[in-house]
């Protein structure tokens, strides 16, 4: 059994999880990528914050593995740092506090296991 041992791996499996449901509601959604608006509509009826999610973790991942690839071997010796700016951090502020909250009140509505 995987046990979760810090506060930042119970939000990661929290937002993964928002975001599998969000896809599962919605099997089509690969197939109509080119409906953005639609998608995104229809994700937010499960969790109108599930858009903004996903939206802020594709941006964050695309500018890391941008920073990654212009950094070459130096990534692999230094590590690397990405700039975000003051919208980005906004943004993942905002998501990090309703994860946090929906974190909390998941781990407070599990049942004890006996």
């Amino acid at each position: 059994m995987i046990t979760l041992q810090k506060a930042e791996h119970a939000i990661a499996s929290v937002a993964h999880d928002l975001v599998k449901v969000a896809r599962a509601v919605v099997p089509v959604l690969q197939k109509v990528q080119s409906q953005e608006a639609t998608v995104e509509a229809l994700t937010s009826l499960v969790d109108p914050n599930a858009v903004n999610i996903e939206r802020a973790a594709f941006a964050v991942l695309g500018k890391v593995c941008v920073a990654i690839t212009d950094a070459g071997n130096a990534a692999a010796a230094n590590g690397i740092n990405v700039q975000l700016d003051a919208q980005e951090i906004g943004d993942l502020k905002s998501i990090a506090a309703y994860l946090q909250q929906l974190t909390k009140s998941t781990v407070i509505a599990a049942p004890a296991k006996a």
